[in-house]
């Protein structure tokens, strides 16, 4: 074989290491990207901290990048998800973006929010570049029965980005919505799924949508046979305790 066969820098590895700049740039002014390096795939090509002005909160999620042309996959607009994120809402529909069920309970295992960002390649009227940024979220499917259904993968992809600006917060002013809503969301449902009942206040974190110390019932019922589960056991525990210190 000669040597100009294996030697390639082909158009895809181009694009994906302009997705992955593209990327860090937008996500620097409000996380720490550790960049996962090495020869192995694990699933995971990001460990991100969150950071609330100049302080790095401890808050942590992981990421994984996809980056292709748009002729591959146009975005598909459905809505503005009013009420939630605020971010609109797209159907991406490229196969690249199934995750294989290995990946799906790796990331199950690494118990911190998951999210699958692509970056889609494409060009304006004026035969310009531009690349757009969009993320799925995978807590809500990882804290759950795993079912790989194909259109699954598809489907609520939020765009991140306004140019060169990521949406942290889709309002600046007030501190609400956008990203940032949907890693606290995530971060309570996952306490939730390990039966914890949380403690991470919202405005340590930049975030104003949420009183200081919120309930959410709704994913409270979602998880509450985990959350039984961990009262029980801690009850167990603590009478094993007291018995051992000779209180009862």
């Amino acid at each position: 074989m000669k040597n100009e066969d294996y030697k390639r820098y082909t158009v895809q590895a181009k694009r994906g290491i302009k997705g992955e700049a593209f990327f860090e740039s937008l996500i620097s002014d409000y996380s720490l990207p550790y960049h996962v390096t090495g020869l192995s795939d694990i699933g995971v090509d990001y460990f991100c901290e969150w950071v609330y002005g100049d302080k790095p909160t401890g808050i942590l999620y992981a990421i994984q990048v996809k980056t292709f042309s748009e002729k591959t996959a146009k975005p598909k607009w459905l809505k503005v998800n009013s009420g939630f994120n605020g971010l609109d809402t797209f159907e991406i529909n490229n196969p690249n973006l199934v995750i294989d069920e290995k990946t799906l309970y790796y990331w199950r295992g690494l118990g911190i929010p998951i999210f699958l960002f692509t970056v889609v390649d494409s060009f304006t009227d004026e035969g310009k570049e531009q690349l757009d940024c969009y993320y799925k979220r995978f807590t809500p499917i990882l804290t759950k029965e795993i079912v790989r259904k194909q259109s699954e993968f598809y489907q609520q992809f939020y765009k991140v980005n306004n140019g060169a600006q990521f949406l942290a917060f889709k309002n600046f002013d007030q501190g609400t919505q956008g990203f940032a809503r949907d890693l606290y969301i995530d971060c309570v449902r996952l306490s939730y799924y390990k039966g914890v009942l949380p403690c991470l206040n919202p405005r340590n974190m930049g975030l104003n949508q949420f009183n200081e110390v919120p309930a959410f019932a709704d994913l409270f019922k979602e998880y509450k046979d985990q959350i039984l589960a961990a009262y029980q056991w801690t009850g167990q525990v603590l009478q094993v305790i007291q018995k051992e210190d000779g209180k009862i």
